[in-house]
């Protein structure tokens, strides 16, 4: 009888250990399964439209990048979250797809879409403005990018036989009331322009990127308008010591390197 009873008992023990472990593996089973729903019910997509604004026709083999950022860290790199690059084939607009993990954005942060069309490594468009799609329009159901051309960047124009029209003095824009001043360098070190009321004439000295006026004689009449702009225009030349020239673009610094004028090369007509 006790024989029966130890019998019983083992047996219920056992089917009790077979059922609970049963249970633990059904409720592992369960637990992957909600994780993986979870984590893909996080991941979401970003349909980015990508357009320009001109009529012209990318050359064969040219590729679109679209990338989602964190541009929180004013200092540090973009942290990318999601990127995407396509062939392009036919007119704008162009398509793509971001898919990115929901759970990574922070409400707190800001995040930027950036568009690049590159033809063999030839930048050719880009977007230039900041293109947040969690806060500008959570509505719709495209997010819209505009790229622009880039320009092609002109060659340096020569610091001789050029019109350099003045742009600003002393970080100051120069405002014309009557006529532009102006300089101009000759090939044999002599130099003339406009100061705002007076014409000058000299000579110039040039070494590289050093450049030095020697004493500048001009006409002594005198206006109603423009004379502030003479006397700043006259001080800037005469504290010039460098010269740099990006472009069309002419800086005169003095020997700190600080830029004291501007000026723009000008063709007429």
């Amino acid at each position: 009888m006790a024989s029966d009873t130890f019998s019983s008992l083992k047996n219920a023990s056992i089917c009790s250990l077979m059922l609970l472990g049963s249970s633990v593996v059904l409720t592992g089973c369960g637990d992957n399964s909600s994780t993986q729903q979870a984590e893909q019910s996080t991941m979401k997509n970003l349909t980015t439209e990508v357009t320009y604004l001109d009529r012209s026709m990318l050359p064969p083999g040219s590729v679109l990048k679209v990338q989602l950022a964190d541009v929180s860290k004013m200092d540090a790199k973009a942290d990318v979250i999601s990127e995407q690059e396509i062939e392009l084939n036919g007119a704008p607009p162009y398509t793509v797809a971001l898919e990115y993990d929901d759970s990574k954005i922070v409400d707190r942060h800001r995040y930027s879409v950036s568009a690049r069309i590159e033809n063999q490594g030839k930048l050719l468009y880009i977007s230039t403005t900041h293109n947040n799609p969690f806060v500008e329009d959570e509505t719709a159901e495209v997010y819209k990018v505009t790229v622009s051309k880039v320009s092609a960047k002109k060659p340096d124009v020569t610091l001789v036989n050029t019109y350099w029209k003045a742009i600003t003095i002393n970080d100051e824009a120069v405002t014309v009331e009557t006529k532009e001043p102006f300089i101009q360098f000759k090939e044999d070190g002599s130099t003339n322009g406009f100061l705002g009321c007076n014409n000058f004439s000299g000579s110039y000295e040039v070494s590289g990127q050093t450049l030095t006026f020697n004493p500048l004689a001009s006409t002594e009449k005198m206006c109603i308008s423009q004379m502030d702009i003479e006397a700043a225009m006259s001080a800037a030349l005469a504290a010039t010591a460098q010269f740099t020239i990006n472009g069309e673009k002419l800086i005169l610094l003095d020997d700190s390197s600080e830029p004291v004028a501007t000026f723009a090369a000008t063709y007429m007509n």
